[in-house]
């Protein structure tokens, strides 16, 4: 049985994306969404979004390429003098065997989980803005954490090449840029394969989201989903957003409200999973025989909300916004033309 995660990530990077997550939850077609705890906005995405969605699997979405820095009691490497992140992919690449480096990288990474974890939030996987924890060195800092958290499930970025019958979608630059991110995150990930069997992490197989980025309308999600092979977990990634200023992320939230969205893909023979049915706790297991000590991290293992928390009034109310969308029949014919 093929199964996919329909993952947000972004939630708290400000008002516009949680309301996008809350409303794509409420629809049925978000099962995950990944919180940025150094975001504008992560105080209303844990208090209202996370709250008001109690089925959703929540993630930690490790943040060192934007916005700013929640340690302000050391010099930084990782920031500019105002304490706000100057990372590219590229920087964190060359400076990935830099013992201080990493140190801080994971000083960071541990100060935003453990505001997450303040929150009584229980995360159930890590991933990270930009993709940058698949740079082999970060990705062992991101499963040793995993360990250490009790996080059961990482993120990893291979995505199998396919094509959406739309030529528009492949005249822009940016399709280019995507197809060479995409072989350098495969090739990662087959890097990375050593350090997941190392620390028994469990991961999808596969992942939905580099080659059609800021594209996902349910055309795109439709074809990619078409090739995947079978007994297989795939994780599809969003950035949506009720700001229809970012016109493409504004397209992405339109798709997570469809109603149709999750019939048709089960109609094409594909269940939606959560990422708590991936875990099968084997990180817990290996933690319990290792020697270091790690007793003094807490995590709340009881339901983060109590049954009168689930049955209150959602504070924000659905509104769908409108704009012009070609409709098509999910291949990338449009129904609409005469």
């Amino acid at each position: 049985m093929r199964t996919v995660i329909l993952t947000a990530d972004n939630l708290g990077v400000d008002i516009a994306a949680n309301r996008a997550i809350f409303e794509g939850y409420h629809a049925g077609n978000i099962t995950a969404a990944s919180i940025l705890a150094n975001g504008e906005s992560f105080e209303d995405a844990a208090e209202n979004t996370v709250q008001n969605c109690t089925n959703l699997d929540i993630g930690i979405q490790l943040n060192i390429t934007e916005g700013k820095s929640l340690i302000t009691d050391y010099e930084s490497y990782l920031t500019a003098n105002d304490g706000y992140y100057n990372n590219s992919g590229e920087k964190l690449l060359l400076f990935s065997n830099n013992k201080k480096y990493l140190e801080q990288i994971e000083a960071e990474f541990c100060s935003q989980i453990d505001r997450v974890l303040a929150k009584g939030i229980t995360p159930v996987y890590l991933t990270s803005n930009h993709n940058i924890h698949a740079i082999p060195k970060i990705f062992d800092i991101v499963c040793r954490l995993a360990v250490k958290y009790k996080i059961p499930n990482v993120r990893t970025q291979t995505e199998l090449p396919y094509f959406v019958p739309e030529l528009y979608r492949h005249a822009e630059s940016k399709y280019l840029s995507n197809i060479f991110q995409n072989c350098v995150l495969n090739t990662a990930t087959w890097i990375n394969q050593r350090t997941v069997n190392k620390y028994e992490i469990n991961t999808n197989n596969y992942f939905i989201g580099v080659l059609y980025s800021g594209q996902m309308d349910k055309c795109a999600i439709l074809n990619g989903i078409r090739q995947l092979p079978d007994e297989t977990v795939t994780e599809i990634v969003f950035h949506p957003t009720t700001n229809k200023w970012k016109h493409l992320n504004y397209l992405e939230y339109k798709t997570l409200i469809e109603p149709e969205l999750k019939q048709e893909i089960e109609g094409s023979g594909i269940k939606l999973q959560y990422w708590r049915d991936v875990s099968n706790n084997n990180n817990v297991e290996k933690e319990e025989n290792t020697t270091e000590d790690y007793s003094k991290t807490t995590i709340n293992e009881s339901p983060p909300f109590s049954a009168e928390k689930q049955a209150e009034t959602p504070k924000y109310e659905t509104v769908v916004h409108s704009i012009k969308v070609a409709e098509t029949d999910g291949l990338g014919t449009d129904k609409t033309a005469k």
